[in-house]
This record gives C-alpha cells, sequence and structure tokens, in this order.
C-alpha cells in the first residue's frame, strides 16, 4: 500500500474526540427537551388558572413538596441542558444555512444566558412559603418578580424560546439537515404559546405541553442526525460535505 493511500485513510479517519462531541451534543438535545418536558410538568403554577405572584404563592403552598423539589431540580438541569439543546440543533444547520443559524445562535444566547435567574426565583418563592404567611414575604416576591432586572430576564427568556426555536427549524429545514415534519414541528411548536389568551380559564400546563412536546418530537431526528455523521465518519480535515437527509 503506497504513502499516499495511507496518507488519504488516516485523512479520512475521524478522530475518537469528534465523535465523543456528536455523542455529547445528540444526547444534550435529547436531554435538554425531556429536562424541560419535565420542568412544566412539575411547575406548580402552571396547574392554576391564574396568573401572579399571589397564584404562584399559592400554588406552592398547597403543592407536593415531592413535586416542588423534583420541579427544582429540572428547573437547574434544564437552565444547562435546553440551551446545549437548541444551540446543538442550530449548529447542524451551520454548514448549509450559515447566516440563519448563525442568527438563530445569537438569539439563543441572547435569551438563555439570563435563565439562570429562575432557578433562584422559584427557590425564593418555595423557602419563603415554607417560612410561613407573613405578608412581607408576600411584598419580597412582588418587588422580586416585578423588578427591572426580573422583568428583563422575562422577555429575554420568551425570544430565546419562541423566537430561538423558530429560526432554529426554519435554518434545519434550508439546510436540509431533518425531516420537513420535524422542521415544521420545531419551527411552530413554541409559537403556540401565543394561544394562551384563547384559553383563559383553561390552566397553563396545557398550552405549554401543546407548545413544547412538538419541539421535543421534532428534535428527536435531529438527535438521529448529529450521531449519523458521526456513523458515516463525516470530518472537517475530508473536506467532504455530508449528504442531507431524505426528506
Amino acid at each position: 500500500m503506497s504513502s499516499v493511500t495511507n496518507q488519504s485513510q488516516q485523512g479520512q479517519a475521524v478522530p475518537v474526540i469528534y465523535r465523543l462531541h456528536r455523542w455529547f451534543f445528540a444526547v444534550c438535545i435529547v436531554l435538554g427537551m425531556v429536562a424541560t418536558l419535565a420542568l412544566v410538568v412539575t411547575n406548580p403554577p402552571y396547574y392554576s388558572v391564574q396568573n401572579g405572584v399571589s397564584a404562584m404563592v399559592a400554588t406552592y403552598t398547597t403543592a407536593n413538596p415531592v413535586l416542588i423539589q423534583a420541579h427544582l431540580l429540572t428547573v437547574v438541569s434544564a437552565v444547562y441542558l435546553l440551551p446545549l439543546s437548541l444551540l446543538a440543533m442550530a449548529w447542524l444547520a451551520m454548514r448549509r444555512s450559515p447566516w440563519l443559524a448563525s442568527i438563530a445562535i445569537l438569539v439563543v444566547l441572547i435569551g438563555m444566558l439570563p435563565a439562570a435567574a429562575f432557578p433562584a426565583q422559584d427557590a425564593l418563592t418555595y423557602d419563603l412559603v415554607r417560612m410561613g404567611s407573613n405578608p412581607l414575604f408576600m411584598t419580597i416576591l412582588q418587588r422580586f418578580n416585578n423588578d427591572g432586572v426580573m422583568s428583563y430576564d422575562n422577555v429575554m427568556f420568551l425570544v430565546g424560546t419562541l423566537l430561538g426555536p423558530t429560526l432554529i427549524g426554519m435554518a434545519l429545514w434550508r439546510a436540509r439537515a431533518v425531516p420537513i415534519w420535524a422542521a415544521v414541528l420545531i419551527t411552530f411548536g413554541r409559537l403556540l404559546t401565543f394561544l394562551y389568551p384563547f384559553f383563559p380559564g383553561f390552566p397553563g400546563i396545557y398550552v405549554q405541553l401543546l407548545s413544547w412536546v412538538p419541539l421535543f418530537i421534532g428534535s428527536m431526528p435531529a438527535a438521529f442526525t448529529m450521531l449519523k455523521l458521526t456513523n458515516e465518519g463525516e470530518s472537517d480535515q475530508t473536506g467532504k460535505e455530508p449528504a442531507p437527509t431524505k426528506l
């Protein structure tokens, strides 16, 4: 076997670290969606038909402590995993739709970086509820939830989790990185949140699940595509572009 052939085979071999990267991001895509669904299901205020600090305190007061602990665990997990899940899906579209994927990544970063405040918000609410019914606690929560920093965080979170997946779905569709049906679910899933005003008498859990479940389903082909790239030995060293997923 000639030295040229040996060099060619070595150039086509994908380093183990690259395979680990693909597996890591594929797992993050799945776990990010799972953690977010678990966060939604275990969030006590979503089971109330009312909004606001008073409703939040009431639901935390009557909710099962095990449910609240599960929620606090999942919300911390989602803060780490959900941004990685969205960024990994956007990265899949980067080669064939670089501008749209880059904008999606920017939106996700701007929207998700402040999300670390939400576990603290939930933990503070739970701690104050356990300390009693002092009216001062309600004032503290109202001031904390309505101040400028938390108001900014809430707006940015909506931007990151509504506009971000929409742009990611569009980028994946243009890049033909996932089947069309998956790209459609990712693009329009979270936009179903705008149905909230049309169901004022229903607990928020229904609309939340209606908006997150399509994103979860659509993300599964993205995770598979990430692994498929690994199995096919796709590498930047080869200079070859992966074949588009069949639609």
